[in-house]
């Protein structure tokens, strides 16, 4: 019985949306569109490969073959209800619509027999129907312009329930997520009880478009048609559900795996579903006839390959006579055509294209065609490999030996391209006249075809290159890909060399943002010619995949590289730019390190110029980050000038996230970063240049505290204090599948293993847990063991074990197929493990601790290697391994990364610093070159790992805390003290080092002064104990002077240079004999706490001291008594004092934040207290002349007061990074020098407060104590002597600058900023306040004397 047919004198209205998408814009390149947009109709019966599945805006002039465009249909649209949310919640992919775009249908009369094959199919309401219908076919069989067909007649039927085409090149169309709700979409467009029923689903969870189609199919589709169906009281129509090319949907399977049962049993009734796909295994599992025969389940199979020859060749037939009717071809010789073509449309369309485009040719191009003795019995390749040499050899065939050279170049430029390039962009490239290069392309129509609004060139399928590019396939037409890639990296760098010029764009200022430019995008459009454009984006490509060019580059990195980056970062492409400088880092060959070092260079500065400020203003390339790179930058004269001696930064930039950052993890590939932070959300990040990509991924409800890339960077992993666990596609930001839910506590750590199948978290609930990374299922039961929260987990390399660290102290391993542990637990660590890690080679085990250790295991064993790494002053919170295994690194709660040699376990370089809260996590870049850390100061940084090493000379200084400056009598040195135990020397006019460190204490130096004829220094220490030093060899003299019972505070010598006073922490003030270091008479007794100070009276005959106490005495220095009763008024202790040059009045600092002035015969207060200071007032004293009094505080500033009135003169002299902790004037009283916990040495200018000279730049240690030379040229600190230059080497045209807090240099009177400068080099830069800077990082010296800016700023750049 034949089977029953309805018909529909009524179709049902579609509801969807009417909407045209530009197609073309969702188009890929090259040979990479899919086959539903070829023109190709029936198949064969052989299998087959797609010749045409790539191409796309195929039409044949004067041919009968169809392009559908847009919304042939004319469908309308109409909101009912809910429609909006529906709209809103499922969010379909409209470019899967078979009215979207162009798609091909068939020409009519061909594939006749299987159209209404499948027609009556979908018309049979038998109860035998099968509600399946599955159309397999061979690559380039006509699948897709079948279903089209399909679609359209089904439409006008009234039968269209919905549809989806699948594509490789439109991201939502080959994103498996999108299918059912997209179908789902148009079901409940289609009838109002369906719409209803979706509703009621989606207010109950509105997430259901984004979860996995386990729940899609359920919720989205099975249940709410059930429930039509059930309260369906009248006869409706069978909808029919096309789904196109599935095999070009990512993870399709796991749509099928659910979907095809479901249809199978029936759960859909009254819902047909028609799929193609091409015949692939993990397709065709799920469509198993065998099974379906046997079962007799309700999936119809049918592979179009295996059609009836017979049928075929009618079908071609009919579209070569359609195609070709304008050539008048005789039925014998369009029979034989019919057989060439075999078993494939495709090469009837190729043919059908190389005739008709012949023009007076096609007569001739026909009987070479005719005269081919291809057989569609041939192996496929060889069939196509005879009709490509036969359709290049003629259009080669009438060309001169030039011309034919010239073509197969044009053909080869085509083909090797990195992205499809206009006929006029090759001529460019290869000079040749654009005119020649259409002729070469306009004969090749039938292999190739421009599309789009620049006519880019395409091959209509890959078979194409891989014939040309295969010497054996296309013989003498061969193009060797190499040796193209070296004539197109040639172009690439010659196109660059002629038109690459400074300031390309005229951009008028360098005070405004490239976006505040007028007229930029048309400067852009207008300078950056097509080819020019393309050689600056794939220059680096053509040149790694070539052979060398070094002439050429060399020549480009010597002087257009600049320029390059300038254009790079006009057109949005700095990330492509460090791409590019990385891929000739990695691939390049050097012939001289020169030239790598030089290549490194650049790359540095496009990393630090992309993740920079200024990163949007252009000309800050050039006035803000090249002058710090003096080896590039000496073609531009009128910039500020750099003279900086700062060891090499490792600091590459940072970005702040906005939140607190919880972990970062890099993808594979390096190209991208992923944070978890404080706010609840996952961020992924370029990690180039810092920029967000996408929205945040939202779905926590806490912390995320870890995130991890899956091994192919297609799947992001986070765990949070929400006690759940998520995955998300990596490359749309939807969630995948719901939260993993099975933790009882916080999830604290989250990795997966190396083949992404499986995810381990660890969590506060003292659980291990494994996850099926594809179903989000658990895998096993939880890992039982720890006593305290597990803070870290990590696979093994090999996948086979687990490595977890807790708050219970240890680090287990475990087995991570069965979940038990191996061995005992790692015990040594004496506080919380906070984070764990595998080596590469999986032989060794590093962890962190909250003891502030890092460890290092044997993963065999679980014996600790070697003792604890030891550095941080803070938590470890994370630890990692390099990729090769010889480093590690690690953030600590001290706010530093380390990087440590794995094998010996030793520091490697000194601490990262830059952060400004607890780094919380660190992670090697897949090559091993970078670093990123996250911080809880909402920062992820970028590190060097490379180790640099200082320009020019080692920088020596200061390895803690300045505590006390001091100058010499003759102003000719300064002398600091520091924490690291030792005194140095400066020499005051050039702020270098004099002599080696003064070493021989035990222990920090609190103090340090010169005698009066600077011959002889004096130190006290922490250890208890006085040195007296040589001021010209740094000799000792002498034994230490013993005697006090606690730390040495204070240190002093008599007028005439034959005393030295001491104040201690055993309240005691001594007076020693400055020849032999005896003590003279009896301890001064009377302080209730420590003595922070002594000084003598410029007689000598008394001495003033300063106490905890918060009082100060006068003594007799002959007899040992105290002068009156202890001076009162401070309400905290007295940090410092100091006598006037005249000996009348007493200055001291105290720790209430003020100065006062006391008359020194009757001790009473001068006036009123100087307040101004937000801290403590560590260090005072007065100038040579009485008149002014200078004072250091722990809130970082220096101040000056006028002695008379006690006013603040100018405001503080700001610079100091940490606590001043000693000031001094020079001799002459024209210069204050300081010494501060930043480890650094300053020198200022005590008239104006401006700086003068240069930062001295030795300290390795905060420096305790510093004082100029009797002559005032040298500067002694409690670390070494420098030589100092009175010299102001500043510009004296610029003298006024300051520098903000955003780093921007200002000019009085300009609103905006001069200069940016980058963070690392702030600390220790020298300003108009501060000229002089001591300290171990070394300084930078900035000279504004030629400098331009704002219009004037392309006057910078000189050609030389």
């Amino acid at each position: 019985m034949p089977p029953k047919k309805r018909t529909v004198s009524n179709p049902i209205p579609d509801g969807r949306v009417s909407k045209r998408l530009d197609a073309g814009k969702q188009r890929e390149r090259h040979a990479s569109q899919s086959e539903h947009n070829s023109s190709i109709v029936p198949a064969a019966a052989q299998p087959t490969t797609s010749l045409l599945q790539h191409a796309h805006d195929f039409s044949i002039n004067e041919s009968s073959i169809n392009v559908v465009e847009g919304n042939q249909d004319n469908r309308t649209y109409h909101y009912y209800g809910s429609q909006q949310e529906i709209i809103n919640k499922l969010n379909p992919s409209t470019n899967a619509f078979h009215d979207v775009g162009a798609r091909t249908e068939c020409i009519e009369g061909t594939r006749k027999e299987i159209l209404d094959n499948i027609m009556n199919w979908a018309e049979d309401v038998s109860s035998t129907s099968m509600a399946g219908y599955w159309m397999c076919g061979m690559a380039g069989t006509g699948k897709s312009t079948i279903a089209q067909t399909v679609c359209l007649q089904l439409k006008r039927k009234g039968l269209l329930g919905g549809e989806f085409f699948c594509s490789r090149q439109i991201e939502e169309c080959h994103d498996y997520h999108k299918v059912i709700p997209t179908i789902a979409y148009q079901l409940a467009c289609l009838d109002t009880g369906y719409r209803q029923a979706l509703c009621d689903a989606l207010n109950k969870d509105q997430h259901l478009a984004s979860k996995e189609p386990q729940y899609q199919v359920t919720k989205l589709l099975v249940d709410p048609w059930k429930k039509v169906v059930r309260e369906r009281k009248s006869p409706f129509l069978t909808p029919v559900i096309a789904i196109d090319a599935l095999d070009e949907c990512r993870d399709i399977s796991l749509v099928l795996e659910v979907l095809v049962p479901a249809i199978k049993q029936q759960e859909l009734p009254g819902l047909k579903f028609f799929l193609t796909s091409r015949p692939e295994q993990h397709i065709k599992e799920h469509f198993d006839l065998g099974a379906i025969q046997q079962e007799r389940l309700y999936v119809q199979e049918f592979y179009l390959h295996n059609v009836e020859k017979s049928i075929v060749k009618k079908d071609i037939s009919l579209f070569l006579e359609n195609g070709l009717i304008g050539l008048h071809i005789s039925k014998d010789k369009l029979d034989i055509l019919v057989e060439r073509s075999g078993a494939l449309f495709i090469y009837a369309a190729t043919l059908v294209k190389y005739l008709t485009s012949g023009g007076h040719r096609a007569s001739s191009r026909l009987e070479k065609v005719l005269d081919d003795k291809g057989s569609p019995d041939k192996i496929q390749t060889q069939m196509l490999d005879e009709l490509y040499t036969q359709i290049l050899s003629d259009s080669l065939h009438n060309l001169s030996p030039e011309e034919k050279d010239q073509s197969i170049k044009v053909i080869h430029t085509s083909v090797m391209t990195g992205r499809p390039v206009s006929c006029q962009i090759i001529a460019d490239l290869l000079g040749y006249k654009l005119q020649d290069v259409k002729a070469t392309i306009s004969e090749l129509q039938s292999v190739l075809y421009t599309s789009g609004p620049e006519e880019a060139i395409y091959t209509f399928h890959a078979s194409f290159t891989d014939y040309i590019t295969s010497r054996d396939r296309s013989a003498k037409l061969h193009c060797n890909s190499p040796e193209h890639h070296s004539i197109l990296a040639r172009a690439c760098l010659d196109q660059m060399e002629r038109k690459l010029q400074f300031n390309i764009c005229n951009l008028p200022s360098s005070f405004l943002c490239d976006s505040e430019v007028p007229g930029l995008k048309q400067a852009i459009a207008q300078k950056l010619g097509g080819a020019l454009k393309y050689s600056c984006i794939f220059w680096g490509y053509h040149l790694t995949e070539g052979k060398k060019v070094e002439k050429e580059m060399k020549r480009f990195f010597k002087k257009k590289i600049v320029f390059w980056m300038e254009v790079m970062n006009l057109i949005g492409k700095m990330s492509e730019c460090i791409r590019t400088l990385d891929l000739v880092l990695k691939r390049g060959q050097f012939e001289e390190i020169q030239q790598r070092q030089h290549t490194q260079q650049f790359r540095d500065m496009a990393n630090v110029f992309a993740l920079s400020a200024v990163k949007e203003m252009t000309p800050h390339l050039y006035l803000s980050i090249l002058p710090f790179y003096p080896a590039i930058s000496n073609s531009f004269g009128r910039q500020v000038k750099v003279n900086t001696e700062i060891k090499y930064s490792q600091s590459v930039g940072y970005w702040d996230t906005g939140s607190k950052v919880w972990d970062t993890s890099i993808s594979a590939d390096g190209g991208r970063i992923v944070s978890g932070s404080y706010d609840g959300t996952v961020r992924i990040w370029d990690a180039q240049i810092g920029t967000a990509i996408g929205e945040p991924l939202q779905g926590h409800e806490g912390s995320v505290n870890s995130v991890a890339f899956s091994p192919d960077g297609a799947m992001i992993v986070s765990g949070s204090e929400d006690r759940t666990v998520r995955i998300w596609d990596a490359q749309t930001g939807t969630a995948i599948g719901g939260p993993l839910q099975g933790h009882k506590g916080w999830v604290e750590s989250v990795a997966f293993s190396p083949d992404g199948a499986r995810i381990v978290s660890g969590s506060e609930d003292r659980t291990v847990r494994i996850w099926d990374a594809q179903t989000g299922t658990a895998i096993g039961g939880p890992l039982y063991g720890h006593e305290g929260w597990v803070q870290s987990v990590a696979f093994s390399p090999d996948g086979a074990r687990i490595v977890s660290g807790s708050s219970d102290r240890t680090v287990r391993i475990w087995d991570a197929q069965t979940g038990t542990a191996i061995g005992e637990p790692l015990q040594g660590h004496k506080n919380s493990v906070k984070s764990v890690a595998f080596s590469p080679d999986g032989a060794r085990i590093v962890s962190g601790s909250i003891d502030e250790t890092v460890m290092i295991w044997d993963a065999q064993t679980g014996t600790a290697i070697g003792e604890p790494l030891q550095g941080h002053k803070g938590y470890v919170f994370t630890v990692a391994f390099s990729p090769d295994g010889a480093m590690i690194v690690s953030g600590s709660d001290d706010r530093t990364v380390r990087v440590w040699d794995a094998q010996t376990g030793t520091a490697i370089g000194e601490p990262l610093q830059g952060h400004k809260d607890s780094v919380q996590s660190v992670a090697f870049s897949p090559d091993g070159t970078r670093i990123v850390s996250g911080s809880h100061d909402g920062t992820v940084r970028i590190w060097d790992v490379q180790i640099g090493t200082a320009i020019k000379e080692p920088l020596q200084g200061h390895e803690g805390r300045v505590q006390s400056v001091a100058s010499s009598p003759d102003g000719t040195r300064i002398m600091s003290g520091s924490d690291d135990r030792t005194v140095r020397l400066w020499d005051a006019r050039t702020g270098t080092a004099i002599g080696e460190p003064l070493q021989g204490h035990k222990d920090y130096v609190q103090s340090v002064a010169f005698s009066p004829d600077g011959a002889r220094i004096v130190s006290g220490s922490y250890d208890r104990t006085m040195r007296i030093w040589d001021a010209q060899t740094g000799t000792a003299i002498g034994e230490p002077l013993q005697g006090h019972e606690g730390s040495v505070q204070s240190v002093a010598f008599s007028p005439d240079g034959a005393r030295i006073v001491s104040g201690s922490d055993d309240r005691m003030v001594r007076i020693w004999d400055a020849q032999t270091g005896t003590a003279i008479g009896q301890p001064l007794q009377g302080h209730n706490s420590y003595v922070c100070t002594v000084a003598f009276s410029p007689d000598g005959a008394r001495i003033v001291s300063g106490s905890y106490d918060r009082t100060v005495r006068i003594w007799d220095a002959q007899t040992g008594t105290a002068i009156g009763e202890p001076l009162q008024g401070h309400k905290d202790y007295v940090q410092s004092v100091a006598f006037s040059p005249d000996g009348a009045r007493i200055v001291s600092g105290s720790g209430d934040r003020t100065v006062r002035i006391w008359d020194a015969q009757t001790g009473t207060v001068i006036g009123l207290p100087l307040q101004g200071h937000k801290d403590y007032v560590q260090s005072v004293a007065f100038s040579p002349d009485g008149a002014r009094i200078v004072s250091g505080s722990y809130d970082r500033t220096v101040r000056i007061w006028d002695a008379q009135s006690g006013i603040a003169i100018g405001e503080p002299l700001q610079g100091h990074k940490g606590w001043v902790q000693s000031v001094a004037f020079s001799p002459d009283g024209a210069r204050i020098v300081s010494g501060s916990d930043d480890r650094t040495v300053r020198i200022w200018d005590a008239q104006n407060g401006t700086a003068i000279g240069q930062p001295l730049q030795r300290c390795e240690s905060q420096i305790q104590s510093v004082a100029f030379s009797p002559a005032g040229n040298r500067i002694v600190s409690d670390r070494a002597v420098t030589n100092f230059s009175t010299r102001h080497t500043l510009s004296h045209k610029y003298n006024n600058w300051t520098i903000d807090k955003d780093g921007w240099i200002r000019f009085p009177g300009i609103h905006s900023g001069i200069v940016w400068i980058q963070p690392e080099y702030r600390p220790t830069l020298c300003t108009p306040q501060n000229f002089i800077i001591i300290s171990q990082k070394g300084c930078t010296k900035l000279c504004f004397d030629e400098v331009v800016y704002g219009k004037d700023w392309a006057q910078c750049f000189i050609d030389k």
